[in-house]
This record gives C-alpha cells, structure tokens and sequence, in this order.
C-alpha cells in the first residue's frame, strides 16, 4: 500500500510511478500472449485491433498500433487486472472496492505515431470522473520510443473540451488545443520494464511518436470505484467485473 507522501503527491501532480511492480515471468508471458493474439494464434475479436495509419491491415506486430478491451476477452490480461501489487496501488487512491472500467494494449512499433494530448475521463460514461489507470511498462520506456508526456496538476482543473480534430489514418478523433494549457510545464515518464506509472483519469497526457528501432509495450487497465455511477444509455451499460471488495446497487 502507499505511504502518505505518495498519495499526497498523487494527488497534487496526478501520476505516481512505482518502480519494479511486475516480475520477469510476468512481463515474459504477457509478451508472448501479446505475439500469440497479434498472430492470430489463439482467438481474439479482431474489431479490437487498431492498425498503425500507413500499415497493411495484417497481423503482425510491426502493423499494430493498438488493443482494446484485452481482459475482457483475455485471461492472461485478466489476470494481470488482478495483479495484487497494483490493485494495493490503486486501493491506497480509490478506496477498498475497485472495478475493471477496461484496458488498452499498445505496441507502439518502430515508427509508431503519437498520440496528442487528451484527458481519458471525457471519453468514459462514469463519474465521478475520478479513475485510476495503471500504465504498466512492458518494455523499457524513452524519450526515443515514445513515452508518455503529461502535465502535472492538470487533473485538478476538471474536464477540458476536445476541441481540435486529430486524424488517426482515416479516423477522426479529437484532442485538447495547446491553447487550453501551457505545454512548457510538460514533464516525460520514462520507466524500465515491469514498472507502473498510476495517473488520474483527468491528467492531460501524450505520446510522442516512436524514433526507435525497438518496441514500446505498454499496457494501460483503467479501474474505478465500485461506487462510481453509468452516466450512459442504460441498455449500453457493460457488465464491469469486481477486482476487490464488495458491489453497491444501483452502481456500476
């Protein structure tokens, strides 16, 4: 569990780094499941598959830019959600009773676009708008092979519009003008394999494109309060899974 002078500054800054939470053998198998799912060895929907903008839509891993929903359908990544050292994280900022919101894996290859800057609670139907994400490092993270970027204390300023359009290949997204914040107070989160970096869910953050030979694995399980509130069209409600403590009806 965290000490006080990190959930301190965790909640000042709005991201903490814990160094060393995942094991070799833990990074190892969640390396190969990665190749096995990516390659088509083992069953997958493939409509969570994102593909780099410039790519062949094949699969391999120098073409995938992005999964979407891995534990749900997953149960290495499952398992990894699960992982006690990380759910002690996110209990110490959340409280006792966490759910799984969903997940994202991204490979970011040589080549690897970026991502602009963006706050992840706009994107979700729950508040509060109070998430946890646990981005675990499955290769080392640079400067060179694009780490994430963020703006510290920036969570503190509630939701921001998303207002600029951003192109991904063919498909519009959006992200947060430069003209919302002051970008000179950006700091890079670069870490070794099998540490975790723990942000707000309202932090702005990027990624930088990837200048490197080598990959930058990084597995993102976004968890929330079991007490946290669906804020969408009830009939389009996911059945989120407990990770620890006890359900709360009327809640998610």
């Amino acid at each position: 569990m965290l000490g006080e002078a990190q959930v301190a500054q965790y909640e000042q800054d709005g991201f903490l780094i814990v160094e060393d939470l995942l094991s070799q053998p833990e990074l190892e198998t969640i390396r190969r499941r990665i190749v096995d799912i990516v390659e088509g060895r083992t069953d997958f929907p493939e409509e969570h598959l994102e593909f780099e903008p410039d790519a062949a839509r094949t699969r391999h891993m120098d073409n995938v830019r992005k999964l979407n929903n891995c534990a749900q359908y997953d149960q290495v990544f499952l398992d990894h959600a699960r992982n006690p050292g990380i759910l002690d994280v996110v209990e110490s900022l959340l409280g006792p009773d966490i759910k799984l919101m969903g997940d994202q894996f991204f490979l970011k290859p040589p080549g690897g676009i970026e991502k602009t800057y963006h706050q992840d609670s706009p994107y979700f139907s729950i508040e509060p708008m109070a998430l946890v994400s646990a981005w675990a490092a499955i290769d080392d993270v640079t400067l060179e092979n694009g780490c994430m970027w963020v703006i510290p204390g920036s969570h503190r300023g509630g939701p921001l519009e998303h207002s600029q359009v951003w192109m991904v290949g063919d498909r519009k997204d959006m992200c947060v003008p430069d003209s919302a914040f002051d970008r000179n107070r950006e700091v890079p989160i670069t870490m070794q394999a099998g540490s975790v970096s723990f942000h707000h869910s309202l932090i702005l953050h990027r990624s930088g494109p990837n200048n490197s030979p080598n990959r930058r694995r990084g597995l993102a399980s976004h968890y929330m309060s079991a007490r946290s509130r669906w804020t969408g069209s009830p009939e389009e409600k996911p059945d989120y899974p407990l990770m620890r403590g006890r359900e709360f009806p009327d809640c998610v």
